[in-house]
């Protein structure tokens, strides 16, 4: 919980618009976890983080964040690409269950709520 606070925290500094895309995907990126899988979830944000603009940054920031979660340094994809199938299910729970205070965060901290932007 502490350290989804402190990541969270970091983009208090961002402008608002980036905040209200992060704030979103916190809001559907466990959705997208479950109904897609955790690779593809992860690839999804790696493609749109490559682009320019605030979107981008904010996909960036939520790679970052889940790599910072799973202790993953380096590239997240080609980490979980290659993971064997025991450790990608417990870091797919582990996804799901700390997404909860980065939604909860996401909410008090940057003052984003359910409904404000879409995940792509």
């Amino acid at each position: 919980m502490k350290l989804a606070l402190d990541l969270v925290s970091g983009l208090e500094r961002a402008d608002q618009e980036t905040k209200n895309i992060y704030g979103g995907l916190c809001h559907n990126f466990p959705v997208m976890v479950m109904q897609s899988g955790l690779c593809q979830a992860v690839a999804f944000s790696a493609d749109k983080a490559s682009g320019d603009g605030n979107r981008a940054k904010a996909h960036q920031k939520l790679l970052e964040h889940v790599g910072a979660i799973l202790e993953i340094k380096g590239d997240l994809l080609p980490s979980l690409q290659t993971a064997p199938a025991l450790t990608y299910m417990h870091h797919t729970r582990r996804v799901l269950d700390s997404w909860v205070f980065f939604k909860r965060f996401a909410r008090s901290v940057l003052k984003v709520e359910a409904g404000g932007r879409d995940a792509d």
